[in-house]
């Protein structure tokens, strides 16, 4: 990473380990109707009855065992307008450890499976940042709270022309990157043939169409 990224008002980094469980909330909330995190999380099980979806305490706890270690690998955490949004990045050089195939589920190891490849297809060994996570708080609608995660990170990769990779598990999500300039460079339906397109279990559905995003691919 370099030094001379600037984390500045109104976003701020995130650095005290006990700020984690409030991060991780905050992307539970965020995803409690993301039709891929569904599937991600409940598996052949998903259905809107499920005693899990309506748990935000079973979900944040989730997030939390994702975010820690890579907060903890040396991930930047931010959070902008005193938590009306967050995000997690990537650093280029610093990698999400790796989790144990065995603990993964189906769902998980298919998505981590393609993204990974599409990745290195397209980026190789260059050096990259990675947006891995990016979440708004649903009841807040502060302006500019999304811009404030993304802005230093892309001055800092355009300065330095470093391309950025992400990943958008819904449409809504993949209108807002296009908007910061993130071009699709590959797109899968996860768990098709076990959910709908609403991440619902469905026997024959069609998946949940995810898509791999870069911004400075050619050069900004």
């Amino acid at each position: 990473m370099s030094t001379e990224l600037e984390i500045t008002k109104p976003l701020r980094k995130i650095t005290d380990p006990s700020d984690i469980p409030r991060f991780a909330a905050l992307v539970a909330a965020a995803f409690s109707q993301d039709a891929l995190n569904r599937y991600l999380f409940l598996g052949r099980e998903s259905n809107p009855e499920h005693p899990k979806i309506e748990t935000l305490e079973f979900r944040t706890k989730y997030w939390e065992t994702i975010v820690r270690p890579r907060f903890e690998s040396g991930a930047i955490l931010v959070e902008s307008h005193d938590w009306a949004a967050i995000g997690l990045w990537f650093p280029p050089g610093v990698e999400k450890k790796p989790t144990p195939a065995s603990t993964l589920s189906e769902g998980v190891t298919e998505y981590l499976t393609f993204f990974k490849a599409l990745r290195e297809e397209k980026l190789g060994a260059r050096p990259h940042w990675h947006l891995n996570i990016i979440s708004r708080d649903p009841k807040r609608t502060d302006k500019g709270a999304v811009s404030a995660i993304f802005e230093p990170f892309l001055a800092e990769a355009k300065a330095n022309n470093i391309p950025v990779w992400l990943e958008s598990t819904n449409a809504h999500a993949k209108g807002v990157y296009e908007f910061f300039g993130f071009k699709v460079v590959g797109s899968t339906r996860i768990g098709k043939g076990i959910v709908g397109s609403d991440g619902w279990a469905k026997e024959g559905g069609e998946g949940v169409e995810t898509w791999g995003m870069i911004a400075g691919l050619d050069g900004w």
